[in-house]
């Protein structure tokens, strides 16, 4: 019986692994999300122009709803843009985002009463607000002069 020899498979040094976590890719998928979110929210206020938007419990009309409305989209887009170039500031303005937009599904519910719809979404904005949290180290620190 001849031996045999075993050649194992070459091994990559641990710091090369998970490139792609470590380039941020998740982040950037997610920033791509927002975009398509941003564009959703276009395409839905362009179909149901009538619909308002509450804010806080308080249903806007007239132009200040307009400006409600069309602030989303247009929020969802410069999000976007930072997650996928990673910008710091898009974290920070994702965490403040999500804490308005929590209180302000809370509110309405304690307004208008309990609502499964909001309170999940609240639950799983929650969740991906504590992922990101999670990965603040992927965002690019401000440049300095």
């Amino acid at each position: 019986m001849a031996e045999q020899s075993v050649t194992s498979p070459s091994i990559r040094p641990a710091q090369s692994q998970f490139t792609s976590w470590k380039q941020g890719r998740d982040i950037q998928i997610f920033g791509i999300l927002l975009v398509l979110a941003g564009s959703m929210d276009l395409i839905w206020i362009a179909a149901y122009p009538d619909y308002a938007l509450k804010i806080f419990g308080t249903t806007f009309t007239g132009l200040a709803g307009v400006f409600v409305k069309y602030q989303h989209p247009i929020i969802h887009w410069a999000l976007g843009y930072g997650f996928f170039t990673r910008q710091r500031w898009a974290l920070w303005g994702y965490l403040v985002y999500l804490g308005i937009g929590c209180i302000s599904e809370l509110t309405t519910q304690f307004i208008e009463g309990y609502h499964s719809t909001r309170t999940t979404m609240i639950l799983v904005s929650l969740l991906f607000g504590a992922y990101v949290l999670l990965r603040r180290s992927t965002f690019q620190p401000a440049a300095r002069p």
